[in-house]
């Protein structure tokens, strides 16, 4: 499969440009990669011990470190708690948290290129604490054009009152545009915070899930599901953008956002009284007029369900609709991202990920053994035009398993740029033909790290036809060492896709230009 191979690597290299780093020792674990500009980006890792290593943080020019440095997680002559770090505006910058007098106060440090502090520490925010009760949180959230930041907090209330929340929305030049602090709508009991989002004009929005009373509390489950709350930050107070979905229950969504002020939340449903997934949603509203502009559902079809599944699965399937217990239905899928494009239209991802424990007693020693299977498999996608209709939706066919590890090289990363969604993930060779064609997805073979077997896939879908290629992009005996997708950063300003691999205490860095 040599020659093969290699004609295909050549094939998605004629279509993204692919560099390489060098190989070089690895110092420590890697934690994040923050682009800067398309040929320089910062390194960001943990050295030394657990307990008593440090922050180090190395800025590449061409792959190669030019400057690197200690991060210093200290507030005046106290320790701080790590909290971020950021680019923004082409800045390094570190925020840091402190518990001080009965309240939690966020501060920022700024480095420059030579990765030594700026001046003396910011405070950005602060919130008094409860008494006797000293949790919360900070979070940090950039916009996608990286034009502002926020700083986020919730927190949590004692007894029957409501938890807080507050925010504090900044410009790149970290001058102040926006701030509040208010109570959370429902009781704790009975809603959860689900996820946060800032648009490109620096409008804050969080969403809220809201659940029955079933009686248990801390029990609750999907099923418990009782509506979705969009909440958006205006001048006059809360706007709830409450999602209907005539019964349906929301199993996982994204959030986002384009110049125009329209708001877009996409997902994933499901049946109010039973697990699994039924289709995915949208909703677009006009932020200045408070206006549900377009909706609507796609629901899985049968067929596209049980793509990949075994005969065994797709019998038991059949008997459990005969005996009237429901159709064939998708399980633990989580959204990934949703992408607008130039265009208006929306592209959404995600992907099926579980764990499962099996534990396995010795009766002579009485001892048990707990081990943990991380599984990232299919991978589904689909595309709403500009008129708010669902152009296609497809299954990428993934089987990764690891043990105890929580799946370092699995899952996957993605892209799109103006013809093409692109998707690159760890296979194995076994999934091809001695040319390189895609085998049978009905008999998917797991995904293989080893020298001979290891490949990495590159699937990429024309955005017009949905249609999917499929093909190798480069291999463990190529590049020597192992990709790590979960580390993969996306440079969405300068198209470009920063890749990290590596292999023992070795690493290399790439850069794929779309």
């Amino acid at each position: 499969m040599g020659c093969i191979l290699m004609m295909l690597k050549l094939q998605a290299q004629q279509e993204l440009q692919i560099d390489w780093g060098e190989m070089t020792p690895r110092r420590g674990s890697l934690l994040a990669i923050l682009p800067k500009t398309k040929s320089e980006f910062y390194s960001f890792r943990w050295t030394g011990l657990r307990m008593f290593g440090s922050y180090e943080v190395s800025r590449h020019v061409n792959f190669g470190i030019r400057n690197k440095g200690k991060l210093k997680t200290t507030v005046g002559q106290g320790i701080a708690n790590f909290e971020d770090l950021r680019v923004i505006d082409n800045q390094l910058v570190v925020f840091l948290s402190d518990k001080r007098e009965g309240r939690n106060l966020l501060y920022m440090k700024t480095y420059n290129d030579s990765i030594e502090q700026e001046g003396n520490e910011v405070l950005l925010a602060s919130y008094e604490m409860i008494k006797g009760h000293n949790k919360g949180w900070f979070q940090v959230i950039q916009s996608s054009n990286e034009e502002y930041f926020a700083v986020v907090w919730e927190i949590p209330a004692k007894g029957d009152n409501r938890d807080r929340y507050g925010f504090k929305i900044f410009n790149k030049h970290f001058e102040e545009i926006n701030e509040g602090e208010y109570p959370l709508p429902f009781n704790r009991e009975y809603a959860e915070i689900h996820s946060h989002h800032l648009s490109g004009k620096g409008e804050y929005f969080f969403s809220i899930t809201e659940y029955d009373d079933n009686g248990k509390n801390a029990f609750r489950t999907v099923l418990d599901f009782r509506a979705l709350h969009i909440y958006h930050i205006a001048e006059d107070g809360l706007q709830d953008f409450k999602l209907d979905l005539n019964g349906r229950r929301v199993e996982a969504m994204a959030m986002t956002s384009d110049d125009e002020n329209i708001f877009t939340i996409t997902g994933i449903y499901g049946r109010q009284d039973e697990p699994g997934v039924e289709g995915v949603f949208y909703q677009r509203v006009n932020v200045d007029s408070s206006k549900v502009l377009s909706e609507g559902f796609k629901p899985f079809d049968k067929d596209f369900i049980t793509l990949g599944w075994t005969e065994r699965e797709k019998k038991r399937a059949r008997k459990r609709e005969e005996r009237g217990k429901g159709e064939p239905q998708l399980y633990n899928y989580q959204m990934k991202e949703a992408i607008i494009l130039a265009d208006g239209s929306i592209v959404g991802t995600m992907e099926q990920f579980y764990v499962q424990s099996r534990t396995f007693s010795d009766a002579r020693s009485g001892q048990t053994n707990t081990t943990y299977y991380y599984y990232y498999n299919d991978i589904i996608c689909y595309k709403i035009d500009t008129n708010g209709e669902f152009l296609w939706i497809d299954k990428i066919r993934k089987f990764q398993v690891s043990t105890n590890d929580g799946g370092p090289y699995s899952s996957y990363s993605a892209f799109v740029n103006d013809e093409k969604l692109f998707f690159v993930f760890n296979d194995t060779a076994e999934n091809y033909d001695s040319e390189g064609n895609f085998l049978d997805p009905e008999r998917l073979e797991m995904a293989n790290y080893s020298k001979r077997k290891n490949i990495v896939t590159l699937v990429s879908l024309n955005l017009e036809t949905g249609e999917q290629e499929r093909r190798p992009m480069f291999d463990r005996a190529d590049v020597k060492t192992i990709a790590v997708p979960k580390m993969f950063s996306i440079d969405k300003k300068n198209r470009t896709v920063l890749m990290y691999t590596l292999i023992g205490q070795r690493e290399k860095f790439g850069r794929v230009t779309y």
